[in-house]
């Protein structure tokens, strides 16, 4: 569903839905940010941005963190792992999607 919301609004999304996927993904694409929920299956998202910061070909992708938690905890997570935003669910899809706009604008240019 997030997915169909960003893509409305004319961002190319390449969702992945295992981490060795996500691994592959970025192997032969640079994406111009991470949207990455911090509780998944396989992986935390909060471990994903922190090796992907850490590591000399990734680190300066933006990384926006999503979660069901309130946006000021989900913020302060963001800020300890180095992510470069957050983006709480709670707020809904169209709120969602004004988010992404705002931190694109912020983050990328």
């Amino acid at each position: 569903m997030e997915k169909a919301v960003l893509e409305a609004r004319g961002y190319e999304v390449v969702a992945t839905s295992t981490l060795m996927e996500f691994e592959k993904t970025l192997q032969s694409w640079r994406p111009d940010l991470i949207l990455t929920d911090i509780h998944m299956p396989e992986a935390k998202g909060t471990d994903i941005c922190r090796t992907l910061k850490n590591e000399y070909n990734t680190q300066d992708i933006p990384i926006v963190l999503f979660s069901s938690l309130p946006d000021d905890e989900l913020s302060k997570l963001a800020e300890q792992v180095g992510a470069d935003g957050s983006l709480s669910k709670v707020n809904g899809l169209e709120a969602m999607g004004e988010k992404i706009d705002e931190l694109v604008q912020s983050i990328l240019w």
